[in-house]
């Protein structure tokens, strides 16, 4: 049994049964390793799984962006790179769950954890370990949301920002006429492959199909506004033509600006392509800009919203790991073990209590600061509640009904149907 290698390793060989097998000392470092070791095996693979799904599940965004500008493989990869975070922030929390529950209901399976306990190690000496994964996780999710998805969001915004100014510039050759543009139709004799400059420049503004305006210009050129997602076409040394009412115009300039907005899509893997201003802020800028458009107001309101938001998923994921521990731990003899399905049913219940939180504060006049923090509130104390039990060995009745409702539930679930032919 590899309880009994895991008790019996570091003992002396003239060791006698009747001594204790393993040196204090070192008993503690050798018991969290293993422990450490059990879990994070199944943590990586859950986080590859939840990754991968999550990613598949949202997909069909970044093959419209491909369609649409053509954008090449290190693009591609840029573009999915700055988008990852925006799955890690769901994806850490639940793997880290789901390790901490795998890795212990293997441990209930081999008999280990009957072992530890009868060398004396509860559940409070296996916490430390589980404690240490909880605060890594948890940093890494703090990370995600304060840091990793604000700088993606505004990356995202440049990359589709250039790839946008790009594909205008691909699309304009000399002596062929270019819709890349939208309403404007231009036309170049010649165009600089180092500077990007037009000669012998021809523009049909189509914005207003009722008055059309025909521009024609000596040089041209075009530059971008990244933080208006617009773009300016200057020229320079033309005149311009147009007919309102049945009458011709025509003015000569030295310098004729257009600005035209980018047609940039709309979402990319759920993430607003244009309107990111409150994922791509950092907790200083949320706050000052909620504070200058007024806290009060629908938007001040989900400026808040989102800054207490970030803070609560992180310590979630905290309260989330340590909850997985006496799940898992939650068993009976002869029964199945109940961790995993109990651990996804209070992961799928905070985000949902989380979000509707969220959609009540920004929707009504509740206070946003206790209202989004109440979820969190509520498994910390089921979470203690849990421990205490699972650690002293105290059962409850609700404890004790759990594993008879959920078998009771899945019995009826896959029950066959009565056949429906021959005689009753």
């Amino acid at each position: 049994m590899k309880g009994r290698r895991l008790l019996r390793r570091g003992a002396p060989e003239d060791a006698s049964p009747f001594k204790d097998a393993i040196d204090p000392q070192a008993m503690p470092l050798l018991l969290y390793t293993y422990l450490a070791t059990e879990v994070l095996a199944p943590f990586f693979a859950s986080l590859v799984v939840l990754c991968g799904i999550l990613f598949l599940g949202r997909l069909i965004p970044i093959l419209d962006v491909i369609l649409d500008f053509g954008i090449s493989f290190g693009d591609f990869v840029r573009l999915c790179a700055y988008l990852f975070p925006k799955l890690l922030l769901f994806a850490v929390p639940m793997a880290s769950m789901m390790g901490v529950i795998i890795g212990f209901n293997r441990l209930v399976a081999d008999n280990e954890i009957i072992a530890l306990k009868a060398a004396g190690i509860g559940l409070f000496r296996m916490l430390p370990p589980v404690l240490v994964i909880a605060l890594a996780t948890a940093s890494l999710t703090a990370l995600t949301s304060l840091q990793l998805i604000p700088a993606g969001s505004n990356a995202v915004r440049q990359l589709l920002f250039h790839l946008a100014k790009e594909k205008i510039d691909k699309g304009l050759r000399e002596k062929q006429f270019s819709q890349s543009l939208g309403p404007l139709v231009v036309y170049a004799d010649r165009v600089d492959p180092e500077s990007r400059r037009w000669q012998g420049v021809y523009v049909s503004d189509l914005r207003n199909p009722r008055t059309p305006v025909t521009v024609l210009a000596r040089s041209g050129s075009l530059t971008g506004r990244l933080d208006k997602m617009e773009v300016v076409l200057e020229l320079n040394d033309g005149s311009l033509h147009r007919a309102p009412d049945r009458r011709t115009q025509t003015v000569r300039f030295d310098r004729y600006t257009v600005t035209v907005p980018l047609q940039a899509p709309a979402t990319v893997l759920g993430e607003s392509a244009t309107g990111i201003d409150r994922t791509g802020l950092d907790l200083k800028g949320l706050l000052a800009t909620a504070k200058r458009i007024g806290a009060d107001t629908q938007d001040g309101r989900g400026l808040i919203v989102e800054y207490h938001k970030r803070l609560a998923l992180a310590v979630g994921c905290f309260i989330l790991t340590l909850l997985a521990l006496p799940l898992a731990l939650f068993t009976r003899h002869g029964r199945r073990p109940m961790g995993l399905p109990l651990g996804l049913g209070c992961f799928i219940l905070y985000y949902v209590a989380l979000t509707g939180a969220s959609g009540f504060c920004e929707a009504g006049t509740l206070p946003v600061g206790p209202l989004i923090w109440l979820p969190n509130l509520f498994f910390a104390g089921l979470a203690a509640f849990l421990i205490h039990r699972v650690g002293w060995e105290r059962s409850s009745p609700l404890l004790a009904r759990l594993p008879g409702l959920f078998e009771g539930l899945a019995d009826r679930l896959g029950r066959r149907r009565p056949p429906t032919g021959g005689a009753t």
